[in-house]
């Protein structure tokens, strides 16, 4: 619980200048050490491609197990759930948007093999009229896919458009499990492609295996030759063929892996999350885990079955499981964060997961472990129980009681497996859903919470107002959750640990009806002259996510109610890392948490801020395109953030302000105190953008990085500038020359990702 010294560690003063601020820091006013659990990430398998596959995943081609797809709607039945698209024109739709979001040149030619009984993202190859497919079982009695061919010279069979990481590596890996009605070669070959119409061109490369009458994985690999590629960005194709004649062939599952994959996973991504310094990271779910059982995801992968996602559109390959998971995590240096399946699943099914991670080898499950290779236990330490069971869009959600008697009943099941890991509840800071639960906690539990801010706007909307909005939810969200602890200490629990596990806003443009000018405001123009469009949108991929962040992480480490944050996502979700095209970068929410990091293992100290304040619309009236959600007014909240520390793991001095005031220009902010006495110069790590809805892209994958510069401090003062939209750290360390204070400071970029991060 807080300390009497954490309510006292932020004072603020209103000051009359809108362009200067002072902070001065005290360090007689102390708080609880910054845990590094405030600093973690979660990632869910989503569809395609969203957080695992196709992303964190280095594996390349789309729909490697011909699976059958599943196009969700989000529209939930009576036990949670989302629907699926059956109409054949609104499928064709969805095909086109699939096609058009990932660079694939034929929509027209997926769609004609997707009704021929060909898996989607495949199409047939060579003399088409030659070549007929159709829906099979595989090895794991999921689909597989059949092809035959004719009487034709060529190459015939299937074949699909991808993107490979050429600017990486030229060499890839991968397994193929197949069958045939009698022994024949097959080719998996990668091609050039003519972007204009899709075309598939010459063989770059090729490797040929032989299919039999029984299932077989066969592993194979593929050297692209340095002279064949003229762009590092560019689109290819990749075929499994055959030559033979009157040819009758089963795919079972196909992957490709650039030769660099870090067990699976995309090493770019590897690379930055271990730079973010990442204390730990949630999987599998998210919605998805309430129809997820993980014995689908161990053991060969030509063994594991492909399933409908239960939660989002696409499929689950479960070609990355719990081994993968763990696999990432130790090669990112992080604690893994299991949320179970508490919505389909069972107690024992969770305890058994508990007894794979954790047991020995004498266990049950921790033999099966051993037999896919791992012997030794994962020693996992996280586990919640269920995600978001409150709602009814959750596989079998639940109501408060119901909750609590799932608490209870897995949390009993699976530490009898193991009595040392830390259960995680399932809370909802929201109406009574927590009450229930209290019975069941005891100290030292967890309780954990959403954050999923959910704001609509239209082009009438002040985007001042928007912002400032969510800048200032902080303060808000601070007294929930101290009413939660008040809570927790009414029903006699004085230490009950709260936990963030998803976190992330979500900015919705809403249509008006008759309005022509939603399409006007393109990306780049100056905002304040135009109304809000869909390309001008403060939304989790913009600068706007790592302001968020920040102020909501200052507020926890202040309050001391909340000891863990995992923030959403990794890929492609919620804001983080991005992957297209075979190219990876991150947003800039990514470089914020990575500055915020270096507080970590600090003693908060007090601040004492002078600068003016900023209020929102004190009503936001009938009308719903003003609707901001959960936000409430905000009144006279500080422009400016800080939070400071001493004696961080990384620093012996660190400071983090935030510009929250999207309505004032840049703020001139003199730091003095006591820490700084002691310092020549401090190192600057200044994160911002121009506009509050300023992203980082495929084409600027670098827009938004920090930038890093060293400022002199005088007589124990130090002046910086703090640009709107910006998010800025001063470092000191006694022992750091004068040199050293000029190198950038510790965050990775995508250009020098995998490998080259700075020491």
């Amino acid at each position: 619980m807080p300390s009497t010294t954490m309510t006292a560690l932020f004072r603020h003063t209103s000051g009359e200048s809108d362009t200067r601020a002072t902070v001065h820091l005290d360090p007689s006013r102390r708080g609880d050490e910054v845990a590094p659990e405030l600093y973690a990430k979660f990632g869910e398998h989503l569809y395609t491609p969203r957080n695992v596959a196709n992303v964190l995943e280095a594996q390349v081609l789309f729909n490697p197990t011909f699976g059958a797809w599943k196009f969700g709607r989000q529209q939930y039945g009576p036990d949670g759930g989302n629907s699926t698209v059956s109409d054949p024109d609104e499928v064709a739709d969805r095909i086109e948007t699939y096609a058009e979001t990932h660079g694939v040149p034929d929509a027209d030619r997926l769609r004609a093999a997707y009704r021929d009984g060909t898996a989607l993202w495949w199409v047939l190859y060579g003399e088409t009229e030659a070549v007929r497919t159709s829906p099979d079982i595989g090895l794991a009695d999921d689909r597989a896919q059949r092809f035959e061919t004719g009487s034709t010279d060529g190459h015939d069979g299937l074949a699909q458009w991808c993107h490979l990481p050429i600017h990486r590596t030229t060499a890839f890996e991968g397994t193929v499990t197949l069958c045939a009605v009698e022994e024949t070669p097959v080719r998996l070959a990668v091609h050039d492609v003519d972007r204009t119409d899709g075309t598939f061109g010459d063989v770059l490369a090729e490797a040929v295996v032989t299919a039999r009458e029984e299932h077989r994985s066969v592993s194979f690999s593929l050297e692209i030759p340095e002279a064949e590629l003229e762009a590092s960005e560019r689109l290819f194709g990749f075929s499994v063929t055959t030559q033979a004649t009157d040819a009758n062939v089963v795919i079972d599952e196909v992957c490709l892996y650039p030769d660099d994959h870090v067990s699976t996973a995309d090493p770019e991504i590897v690379d930055l999350l271990a730079a973010l310094n990442l204390s730990a990271l949630r999987w599998p779910g998210g919605n998805f885990v309430s129809g997820y059982h993980w014995r689908d995801g161990v053991g060969p992968i030509e063994e594991r079955p492909t399933r409908p996602n239960p939660a989002w559109d696409g499929l689950e390959t479960n070609l990355f499981g719990t081994d993968e998971f763990v696999a990432l995590c130790e090669a990112v240096g992080c604690e893994p964060m299991i949320c179970v399946n508490a919505g389909n699943g069972t107690p024992e099914e969770a305890a058994r997961w508990v007894e794979y991670c954790n047991g020995s080898t004498d266990t049950e499950m921790g033999a099966l472990r051993a037999t896919h290779g791992h012997p030794e236990p994962y020693d996992v330490t996280y586990w919640e129980v269920g995600n978001e069971l409150y709602g009814s869009w959750q596989i079998g959600w639940t109501t408060p009681a119901g909750n609590a008697d799932r608490y209870r009943r897995f949390t009993d099941a699976m530490e009898a497996v193991d009595d040392s890991i830390e259960v995680m509840a399932c809370g909802n800071r929201h109406t009574d859903w927590n009450e229930p639960l209290l019975a069941d906690l005891e100290d030292g539990d967890w309780l954990t919470d959403h954050v999923l801010v959910e704001c609509h706007a239209d082009s009438e909307t002040d985007p001042v107002e928007l912002f400032n909005a969510h800048s200032g939810f902080a303060s808000q969200l601070r007294g929930e959750y101290e009413a939660v602890a008040a809570d927790c200490r009414d029903a006699g629990l004085e230490d009950v640990r709260q936990a963030i596990t998803e976190l992330q806003l979500f900015t919705r443009f809403d249509e008006r009806e008759g309005d022509g000018t939603n399409e006007s405001v393109a990306a780049g123009e100056e905002i304040e002259d135009h109304r809000l469009g869909r390309e001008t949108l403060p939304t989790n991929k913009s600068i706007t996510e790592a302001v968020f962040d920040a102020t909501i992480i200052h507020e926890c480490i202040r309050s001391g109610t909340v000891d863990m944050v995992t923030h959403s996502g990794i890929g492609n979700h919620g804001g983080g890392l991005r992957k297209s095209r075979g190219r990876v970068w991150a947003d800039p929410c990514y470089y914020g948490q990575q500055l915020g990091s270096g507080l970590v293992g600090g003693t908060p100290i007090g601040v004492d801020v002078t600068c003016h304040t900023f209020s929102t619309e004190t009503t936001w009236g009938a009308d719903t395109s003003r609707w901001f959600g959960e936000l409430e007014p905000v009144t006279d909240e500080p422009a400016i953030d800080a939070m400071a520390v001493t004696d961080a793991d990384e620093y012996d001095f660190a400071v983090v302000l935030v510009h929250r005031d999207a309505g004032a220009e840049a703020i001139d902010v003199t730091l003095s105190g006591e820490p700084l006495e002691s310092l020549d110069t401090v190192t600057v790590d200044r994160l911002s953008a121009e506009t509050m809805y300023d992203t980082n892209t495929l084409e600027e994958p670098e827009r938004i990085t920090p930038v890093t510069d060293s400022t002199a401090v005088d007589d124990g003062t130090v002046t910086v500038a703090l640009p709107p939209y910006s998010v800025l750290r001063l470092t000191g360390d006694r022992d750091r020359t004068d040199s050293e204070a000029d190198t950038p400071s510790n965050y990775i970029s995508s250009k020098n990702a995998n490998g080259s991060q700075p020491k």
